[in-house]
C-alpha cells in the first residue's frame, strides 16, 4: 500500500513539473521560432506570414501540450488512458453540461469579445482581411490544440494530483499553474483563467474524463477568435457565398 501511494505521489510530481517544463519551452525556449523557420522555408512566398506565425505557434502548442505528454505518460510511462481521463466516463449522465455549458460558452464569449481589452490577443490569427480558407484554418487548429491542452491539464495533471493528493490539492495545484501559464497573456487573462480552471476541473472530476472540459474551452477559444474578427474594425470578414445551383 505504502508503495502505491509514493508511486501516486511520483507521478502526481512528476506531471507537475512536467507541466512546468513543457510551458517553460513553448513559451521562452525556441519551440515556435523552430517550426516558424521551417514553415518560412517550405510555404510558398504567396501564403501570409502572419498566417505562418499562427500556424508555428499551434503546431509548437500542439506539440508541447498534447504530443509530448501523451508519449510520456501514456506511451513510456504505461499509464492506463482512462487514469488520466481519457474515456468517455460518466459524461453521458451528465449529458446537460455538455450541451448546456458549450452554448453558454459561445453566448458569453461572443458578447465579451466585444470589449477592446480582447483584440490585443485575440484573434491570434492577425490577418487583416479574414477569408473562408482562415476561418477554416483557425478552427482545425484551435480545435486541435485545445483537445492536447486540455488532457495535459484536466486530463494528466488533474487526475493524477486528484488520486495522489485528493481533491482541493489538485484543485490548487491545477488554478495555480493554470493561471502562471497566462501570464504572457496579461493580468486580463490571469484573472479569467481562475473561474474557468475551477469549473473545468469540477466537471473533469465529476465525470471522470477531461472531454467535457474540453468541448466548452473548445467552444471559447474558437468563438473568441471568430467573433474578435467580426467586432474588430480593424480586421475584415470576406466569406464566399456558396451557390445551389
Amino acid at each position: 500500500m505504502t508503495d502505491f501511494l509514493l508511486k501516486e505521489e511520483s507521478l502526481a510530481v512528476f506531471s507537475i513539473m512536467s507541466v512546468v517544463i513543457l510551458f517553460y519551452l513553448y513559451y521562452k525556449i525556441t519551440a515556435q521560432r523552430i517550426f516558424y523557420n521551417l514553415l518560412n522555408r517550405i510555404v510558398p512566398n504567396t501564403i501570409s506570414r502572419m498566417s505562418v506565425v499562427y500556424v508555428a505557434e499551434k503546431l509548437a502548442g500542439i506539440l508541447m501540450t498534447g504530443v509530448f505528454p501523451f508519449i510520456i505518460f501514456i506511451i513510456v510511462l504505461k499509464i492506463e488512458p482512462e487514469r488520466v481521463g481519457l474515456k468517455i466516463g460518466r459524461t453521458s449522465s451528465y449529458w446537460y453540461f455538455s450541451y448546456l455549458l458549450p452554448l453558454a460558452a459561445v453566448f458569453f464569449s461572443f458578447i465579451a469579445s466585444r470589449n477592446p481589452k480582447f483584440w490585443a490577443t485575440s484573434p491570434q490569427l492577425r490577418v487583416k482581411n479574414w477569408h473562408t480558407r482562415h476561418i477554416f484554418l483557425s478552427i482545425i487548429f484551435w480545435f486541435v490544440y485545445i483537445f492536447g491542452y486540455e488532457f495535459f491539464f484536466r486530463g494528466v495533471l488533474w487526475f493524477l494530483c486528484y488520486n495522489a493528493f485528493g481533491f482541493w490539492s489538485a484543485l490548487l495545484i491545477n488554478i495555480i499553474l493554470y493561471s502562471i501559464i497566462h501570464l504572457p497573456k496579461g493580468i486580463f487573462m490571469v484573472t479569467g483563467s481562475v473561474p474557468l480552471g475551477i469549473v473545468f476541473c469540477c466537471l473533469s472530476s465529476l465525470t471522470g474524463s477531461f472531454y467535457p472540459a474540453f468541448i466548452i474551452h473548445a467552444s471559447m477559444a474558437i468563438t473568441t477568435e471568430l467573433s474578435s474578427v467580426y467586432h474588430n474594425p480593424e480586421f475584415k470578414l470576406f466569406v464566399r457565398k456558396v451557390t445551389i445551383v
